[in-house]
């Protein structure tokens, strides 16, 4: 899941941060992962709606289908509306099991129309904000007490904190 909050991290992103400080029942920790695609795996690839006409005549080459007798590698059907592309399988079972919530359609608030000023709002989680130092991800870390720099967070230790 990914939120974009205006002039520093987002807010969602703080109260995680700051609950995993706290105790929780049976010790669970909330956990957020993040996936930013680049190149052709698009959000609509990825997760297709796959009942979705305007999509196919808009993708007619690469909308795929969750029927097997219509594609050779059909989507797997999350819900009778939504596909997950095959070579994401593995995530499947976590989406089953309740443990993976899929976030669909989720952008920047930013208009822009260049591809790279939109990939850079989406990284440092500042859309109207060019310029800022550090990602979204880097200033999370930071709350949660763990070291980070532009190039490297201390994840070993953040991962510690799921455990």
């Amino acid at each position: 899941m990914f939120g974009i909050g205006l002039g520093g991290v987002p807010s969602f992103i703080g109260r995680a941060a700051e609950s995993i400080k706290r105790e929780r029942l049976y010790k669970k920790k909330r956990i957020l992962v993040t996936i930013f695609q680049r190149g052709a795996m698009d959000g609509l690839m990825a997760v297709t709606p796959f009942r979705d006409q305007y999509l196919q005549a808009a993708r007619p080459t690469l909308f795929m289908s969750a029927a097997s007798n219509q594609s050779k590698t059909p989507l797997i059907d999350l819900d009778g509306t939504f596909g997950l592309h095959p070579a994401m399988k593995g995530f499947h079972p976590l989406f089953t099991e309740k443990r993976l919530a899929i976030v669909h359609g989720i952008g920047s608030p930013n208009n822009s129309r260049s591809h790279f000023d939109a990939q850079d709002y989406m990284e440092s989680g500042t859309p109207f904000s060019k310029g800022t130092p550090s990602g979204w991800l880097n200033r999370a870390v930071g709350l949660l007490g763990h070291d980070a720099t532009p190039f490297r967070s201390n994840l070993g230790k953040v991962a510690d904190c799921y455990e």
